[in-house]
């Protein structure tokens, strides 16, 4: 065997022993975010938050978006990464801001000096700990598994509407947290008490959201029209994160008024529930060519 060929045969050794890492840590994440699900107050009550009820109420929603989107994803996508799918990507890809954003969210947004509310989520630090470095290896193998050429192109009339909607979501969005924000900074509290009854996961969230989220989209909307086929799979990575994330926000949102919580905002369901809309279409037309040669 010449020195080519001893080459080749490494890369391709190296090649399939990635490719089984990153679809068994996929699967693991998938199978851990599970677990956690399942053993929240969405299912056998026996981790328990630090938190007030009407955060539980949001972790069951979150944990109910957590087992009908994130793990299908996570599993689904690491059997096909797996199996050389060219769709594998694309499912992977939806999923790794989300993993980091939920499991620091759920660790760091506890009421931990609050005596009134008992819980025991910190046995799992392990388990959260694993999502967290999962999600950030996921994140960068994800940007690296992509071409910058795969854009679909875009009619740029249909493409500066579609975004001046989407930035105007974002907006009504930011203006809805700002307001809750300054309001805590003026009387010590909300209308409603939410920071009252858990003021670090009110911090938690609004610092996310406001620091993460928008920025994340007004980046991806200006990337959209600034250079598509360049910015491609960044665009991708963040439009995975838009549709899992407000997919869970909707979630919390519904299970929220299922059981008349005086926290939940009206008007903020019906921004999400717009935003869910602007989020998946998007995703879709970025997409779309590749439903259209169906990717397996």
């Amino acid at each position: 065997m010449n020195q080519t060929q001893i080459t080749r045969s490494a890369q391709s050794s190296e090649s399939v022993l990635d490719r089984l890492f990153i679809g068994l840590l996929a699967i693991i994440c998938g199978i851990i975010l599970a677990y956690l699900s399942i053993m929240g107050p969405l299912g056998f009550s026996i981790l328990e938050h630090h938190t007030s009820p009407s955060a539980i109420y949001q972790t069951i929603g979150q944990d109910l978006a957590n087992l009908i989107v994130l793990v299908p994803l996570l599993i689904i996508g690491g059997i096909t990464h797996i199996m050389q799918k060219p769709c594998s990507k694309y499912l992977l890809i939806l999923t790794p801001i989300y993993l980091l954003y939920m499991a620091i969210s759920y660790t760091i947004g506890q009421e931990w000096n609050r005596a009134e509310y008992t819980g025991n989520i910190e046995q799992y630090f392990y388990h959260f700990l694993i999502l967290i470095i999962g999600g950030l290896i996921l994140l960068i193998y994800t940007l690296s598994n992509f071409d910058f050429n795969e854009s679909p192109d875009f009619n740029p009339k249909s493409l500066r509407i579609y975004t001046f909607i989407f930035c105007l979501a974002l907006t009504f969005f930011a203006i809805m947290w700002i307001g809750e924000v300054n309001e805590v900074l003026r009387t010590g509290d909300t209308v409603s008490n939410s920071y009252s009854s858990a003021p670090t996961v009110f911090w938690v969230i609004r610092i996310f959201d406001l620091g993460i989220s928008i920025p994340l989209g007004f980046i991806s909307a200006f990337l959209l029209l600034r250079n598509v086929k360049k910015f491609y799979p960044l665009i991708l990575l963040s439009y995975g994160f838009f549709i899992t994330m407000i997919t869970a926000v909707n979630c919390m949102g519904f299970v929220m008024l299922a059981n008349n919580d005086p926290e939940l905002q009206a008007g903020g369901l019906v921004i999400f529930l717009i935003m869910a809309i602007l989020a998946y279409s998007g995703f879709f037309f970025l997409i779309k060519d590749k439903i259209n040669k169906k990717i397996e």
